[in-house]
């Protein structure tokens, strides 16, 4: 990794004096938006997101499961019991969410009208990724809250193949060479020939981090991105991919089976090993938040208005109230992508529907995810990922104005963008996190070398 990546890192795990925690400095590349703010912001945000996400109607979800891998002949699934998901009875969703296959209501928030449907395609122009439709599409019900993101146990080549075939068949030759190492990819104690190793363990000094990041790191040709040569759509859509990688990989750390004591915690070897050894991955977790919460901004009056009837008045007030509380803290900040910017090009048009038709098929590799709740959080955000961009890039800002006639999301497509939003909070939270714990690792080193002797360490605020 070059120097600045490397400094970017560094800065993320210490703390400098006079400083209570140390934020990566400067602005999220393609973006006119500085680390600070998302922080700030994510501050914020996060407690609402967290409550928002635990209402019946954001914790229920039908998602397919039981589709076939159409790229390859999956084998390798798991079954261990961190891998299955628990789905929901159906006769505890909401008669209103389970429309009849020929007769049923429009979706749209703002019309109530019966239609007649009949069998459509998996995704409309409009859509960057496959929509299936709850009404009358495959799938189980599930609740997201008893089948939250973390470590799994799943792991090895056939794990590897999915993030494989989506960075070297679906990122324009931009994505970075797959190499024959753990640091990074799948399950960090499995390399790709099957071989295993350990995490690595953090530096006990300060002064060896910087040091110890370069010779950790395998360069992910970041340079190559910033060469002119390479047009914005294309530079985002890998960073999109990457940011969506490494959000995966910090909670799968956060929340890390520790199979001595059978126990959850945080792993920060695990987080050095997966993000530290690749800074560009961490910084393309900002670029993912500016892009989801750029589009909930953008959508702020027609989410507002949005049916998020449950069956129950008093469960549904609080969810509206915790929305119209969101949208305020998204509209008020300053985190705006500038979507004009893009596809403006004599070929924008073209390379819009390349675009689409990439990120579409990353919606079909995680069919080949051999890990049930792998692939529940996969396609969840995928699909999530693909409904901000679908704000941003298929509508005009005016179109999410009052009555929003011409404007059609499903109720699946608007539980995925909050959860995937409250994914990436998380994120955000957890890498905090894991600055804190590097902090206690060297207090802890040092007064074990110390024993007591020796000048005074100083408070923690000023580490």
């Amino acid at each position: 990794p070059s120097s600045r990546d490397v400094d970017f890192m560094a800065q993320v795990l210490q703390k400098s004096k006079g400083q209570n925690i140390c934020l990566p400095q400067g602005e999220i590349s393609d973006t006119c938006i500085d680390f600070q703010s998302v922080e700030a912001v994510n501050r914020k945000l996060r407690p609402l997101l967290r409550r928002l996400v635990r209402t019946r109607f954001f914790r229920t979800l039908k998602v397919d499961l039981y589709r076939p891998c159409e790229l390859w002949n999956s084998e390798g699934s798991c079954f261990q019991p961190n891998c299955i998901v628990k789905p929901l009875e159906d006769d505890t969703v909401p008669d209103a969410w389970k429309v009849s296959t020929v007769d049923n209501f429009d979706s749209s928030p703002f019309s109530r009208k019966l239609i007649t449907r009949h069998p459509i395609p998996e995704f409309s122009d409009r859509d960057f990724v496959v929509v299936s439709d709850e009404a009358y599409g495959d799938g189980i019900w599930v609740d997201l809250q008893d089948n939250p993101e973390r470590f799994t146990g799943y792991a090895g080549p056939e794990a590897n193949r999915v993030w494989e075939t989506i960075y070297n068949e679906n990122c324009f030759g931009v994505a970075p060479l797959m190499r024959d190492t753990a640091s990074g990819w799948g399950n960090q104690q499995t390399e790709l020939d099957g071989t295993r190793q350990p995490f690595v363990a953090p530096p006990k000094h300060k002064g060896e981090l910087v040091g110890f990041l370069k010779d950790l790191g395998f360069g992910e040709d970041s340079e190559k991105l910033r060469r002119p040569s390479v047009p914005l759509e294309i530079r985002s859509f890998y960073r999109l991919i990457s940011g969506f990688h490494a959000s995966v990989s910090t909670h799968i750390c956060y929340n890390y089976l520790n199979h001595t004591t059978n126990h959850w915690e945080r792993n920060l070897g695990c987080f050095i090993s997966r993000i530290g050894a690749f800074p560009d991955r961490l910084q393309n977790i900002y670029f993912d938040y500016v892009v989801l919460l750029s589009s909930i901004k953008k959508m702020a009056h027609y989410l507002e208005n949005y049916n998020y009837s449950t069956g129950s008045p008093k469960r549904d007030k609080t969810t509206q109230r915790l929305i119209k509380r969101i949208l305020r803290v998204a509209c008020e900040s300053s985190i705006s992508l500038e979507e004009d910017q893009f596809f403006a090009g004599s070929n924008g048009p073209a390379l819009k529907e390349d675009f689409k038709a990439s990120f579409r098929n990353i919606s079909r590799v995680m069919d080949c995810t051999g890990c049930e709740k792998c692939r529940l959080w996969g396609k969840t955000q995928t699909m999530g990922l693909g409904t901000a961009l679908k704000a941003l890039f298929s509508y005009p800002a005016r179109a999410f104005g009052r009555g929003a006639t011409s404007v059609s999301f499903k109720r699946n497509e608007i539980v995925s963008l909050f959860n995937t939003m409250h994914q990436f909070t998380t994120s955000i939270e957890a890498i905090g996190g894991f600055r804190e714990m590097y902090q206690d690792l060297l207090v802890d080193y040092q007064l074990k070398n110390d024993n007591g002797a020796g000048p005074a360490l100083p408070e923690r605020d000023e580490l």
